[in-house]
């Protein structure tokens, strides 16, 4: 039996992920692939790569610098395009990881796009809204070949709509094409998509159900989930599997986490997939009808595990540390943390059969390691979340012209996207006798050597 957690002392979900692994994955599937020299350490190393010193003003009239950082991995299948993040201590090396990463999503997610990925080293809960304003224009400013058909930024931790419109503006002089195109997620008021806020969570949600129900045999309606992070992709992962039928046993934050109680009080029902993404992140009325009779109550419980001391005031499950959360015994587990979850040192303790990863670094190779010893089906992140880059690519043939598409269409399109992407992957790890993430690594990088072959 498990031994629970006490939250005050839990410190798992603050270990800093290893984004240095894609590039371990990508070099292992191509010496599998017998991929040619010349494409293989073409494929290896980022074709160009950007650290500057980004000043910016304080609100008290001091000058402030702070890193930055842009890698370009491969631009073969299109123009680059990638995660933009602020988080505290964000390397270069980070950024490369995440590039690789990226290249092969978009690979996966079969968009017009190579991978790309950078950021600022910093804490943006420590700036005030104006001065992440004159940060983010800083550095858009001095990052070079930003633009729509160059490379296109994508909100990722630490930033969001408001940064992606700030970053577009700022390039606005300088750049061919709509400038409104050099960023995905933006505000609806500058043409961004109502759907790509939680195109992530939608992402993930569709790959648990569909590898739960194909490759593991199991209704997602009897099944049960827990939820490791409240990140964007994960609430909104939660909130949909529950709409969906699932039972959400388990949630947690990085600080703490909340286990569902043995009976639920909830009076609501379930009532199906809705057909844009805006309207499956939540109980818009307010009255209480997305609540399912028993787990945690997905609506309300992420704004109370947020919420520096709120989950006090919460009685719809019992608090209880992280690492309760990664040990609950359920079908499924997802990983939206911000930090990396399990290693090769918790991993003996995951019980969940299936391991979805929302979020890049959220299992280390130690753990992967032990969670197939273990025969837990793990699916990585560049699969979950290749419906994000799906929605950013969808959002930017909008703004260049190429698409009137609706909301709704684009929804329905993401949802494809996703299912097209799990299914082509399946199939390459049957034929090849490899696991989920060997299989993703192996189909992206086939791609995009079939690609350079073409323009050799």
């Amino acid at each position: 039996m498990t031994t629970p957690h006490d939250a005050s002392t839990d410190t798992t979900s603050r270990t800093a992920p290893a984004l240095d692994a894609p590039w371990s994955h990508l070099r292992t599937a191509a010496h599998r692939l017998s991929v040619p020299d010349d494409i293989e350490q073409r494929l290896l190393y980022a074709r160009q790569r950007q650290q500057i010193a980004i000043p910016f003003e304080r609100d008290d009239g001091t000058i402030d610098v702070r890193a930055g950082y842009r890698v370009r991995h491969d631009d073969v299948r299109g123009p680059y395009i990638g995660p933009h993040r602020y988080v505290p201590g964000l390397s270069i090396g980070d950024c490369a990881g995440l590039g690789v990463a990226t290249a092969v999503t978009a690979a996966l997610a079969d968009v017009p796009f190579g991978g790309a990925a950078g950021g600022i080293d910093c804490d943006p809960e420590t700036l005030s809204w104006d001065e992440r304003a004159r940060l983010t224009r800083s550095y858009a400013r001095r990052i070079t070949d930003l633009g729509p058909n160059s490379d296109v930024l994508v909100p990722d931790l630490g930033t969001d709509e408001r940064t992606m419109a700030r970053a577009a503006d700022a390039v606005a002089e300088r750049v061919d094409g709509p400038h409104t195109a050099t960023a995905a997620g933006k505000p609806a008021v500058l043409g961004g998509s109502r759907e790509f806020t939680c195109a992530g969570g939608h992402s993930v949600a569709h790959v648990v159900r569909d590898v739960l129900e194909t490759d593991l045999g199991r209704s997602l309606s009897d099944g049960t989930v827990a939820v490791y992070g409240t990140s964007t992709v994960g609430a909104t992962t939660a909130r949909l599997l529950d709409r969906w039928g699932s039972t959400i046993v388990a949630l947690c934050s990085d600080h703490v986490g909340l286990a569902a109680d043995a009976e639920g009080d909830g009076d609501g029902d379930s009532d199906g997939e809705s057909e844009t993404l805006e309207h499956e992140t939540g109980d818009e009325d307010g009255d209480g009808d997305d609540v399912t009779d028993d787990g945690i109550d997905t609506t309300v419980a992420p704004s109370y595990l947020d919420g520096p001391g709120a989950i006090d005031e919460f009685s719809g499950g019992t608090m209880t540390g992280t690492e309760n959360v990664l040990e609950a015994d359920v079908d499924a587990l997802v990983l939206a943390g911000s930090g990396t979850a399990v290693t090769a040192r918790n991993a003996e303790t995951i019980r969940a059969d299936l391991v979805v990863e929302g979020a890049y670094g959220a299992v280390t190779a130690g753990g992967q390691r032990v969670l197939e010893e273990q025969d837990v089906t793990v699916v990585p992140a560049v699969l979950s979340l290749a419906g994000k880059l799906s929605a950013a690519s969808l959002e930017w043939r909008r703004h260049v012209g190429r698409s009137e598409m609706s909301d709704t269409r684009m929804a329905n399109e993401l949802s494809y996207a996703v299912i097209d992407a799990v299914s082509d992957v399946r199939a390459h790890r049957v034929r090849r006798d490899v696991g989920w993430r060997d299989g993703a690594y192996e189909l992206g990088l086939s791609r995009l050597v079939s690609a350079h072959e073409v323009v050799r």
